[in-house]
């Protein structure tokens, strides 16, 4: 959804990639890697500010490191490479860190996973087939880090509202939820996509 808005955001992200002109691309993915594996960490351990400030790290290093390899001169297959796998272990590290938590139930926490692995594998399959890579849907990356964002904000104030026995109802477990259901539903857009373009 957010993907539309690439244009405006990049005019934004240039003079930060710019400023980190010091570091590789590569050192940038590195950075935004780790900083995804201490927001999950963070947050498991109920350290939600620090998982915050974590996750906003990683977003932001992440949204960087691409545009920084081209202002550099640095694109290549292998960076590209390096940038997508990552990304996948960062999507990883976080949603386990939120899924084994006191703020989620295990169950939505897969749920979650799996909308999310899939919806990244439709989009490089898509680039396997000879197509340029989909990025479009309902939800994408970038929006899940903004979600992601919010609902930690969310959940540092409000904590568990209530527990039951088979659910506990927290921001947390709302955001997985959400990761789920959207993310099961851009996989079959853009499944529906690729098998239209495809002859």
């Amino acid at each position: 959804m957010l993907d539309s808005y690439r244009a405006k955001v990049d005019s934004i992200l240039t003079p930060i990639a710019q400023a980190l002109g010091f570091l590789s691309p590569n050192t940038i993915s590195i950075i935004s890697l780790i900083s995804a594996g201490l927001t999950g960490i963070f947050f498991y351990l109920n350290y939600l500010y620090l998982s915050l400030l974590f996750l906003i790290i990683s977003a932001l290093f992440d949204a960087v490191d691409g545009k920084l390899a081209r202002i550099q001169g640095k694109s290549s297959k292998r960076g590209d490479f390096i940038d997508h796998s990552f990304d996948r272990f960062s999507d990883v590290f976080i949603l386990l860190g939120f899924t084994f938590s006191r703020y989620a139930n295990v169950d939505l926490g897969i749920f979650a996973l799996i909308g999310v692995i899939l919806t990244s594998y439709m989009g490089t399959q898509a680039q396997a087939l000879g197509l340029n890579r989909l990025y479009a849907g309902i939800m994408g990356r970038a929006d899940r880090l903004v979600l992601m964002v919010i609902f930690i904000a969310l959940q540092i104030p409000i904590g568990i509202i209530v527990r039951f026995p088979f659910l506990t109802l927290t921001p947390t477990n709302l955001m997985l939820l959400i990761f789920g259901i959207l993310g099961s539903a851009t996989v079959v857009q853009r499944f529906y996509i690729i098998f239209k373009e495809l002859r």
